[in-house]
């Protein structure tokens, strides 16, 4: 199986955090139990203007990457994206910023 690492290019003026809110808007699950719940949270990276979309169980204290967000020229960056999660990042980019001004680049993963 191939497994790549892919990066979104998002041409916008809005800023970093408010572009990996969008995404994580779109990523929230609640199940039958009240525990039973995954989101995807924005922290605050180790530095400026970097930004990590982590997952979140509300039944574990531990926050999973899920990528890292920053602004490079005229474009925000959410990078190092499991293919795996690629539709729960892209759906939600498509539809606020559009098809034109959403790029993406892939790399193919060495394990």
């Amino acid at each position: 199986m191939l497994e790549v690492t892919i990066w979104f290019y998002v041409k916008t003026n809005d800023d970093p955090k408010a572009v990996g809110e969008v995404v994580c808007a779109f990523n929230f699950f609640q199940g039958q139990h009240p525990e039973d719940q995954y989101s995807w949270v924005m922290q605050a990276g180790s530095e400026p203007g970097y930004w990590e979309i982590r997952g979140k169980y509300a039944g574990l204290k531990d926050l999973t990457e899920i990528g890292i967000v920053y602004r490079i020229g005229d474009a925000v960056v959410i990078s190092e994206i499991d293919n795996d999660l690629a539709p729960t990042i892209i759906d939600p980019l498509i539809t606020k910023y559009g098809f034109d001004n959403v790029k993406w680049l892939v790399v193919q993963t060495i394990s």
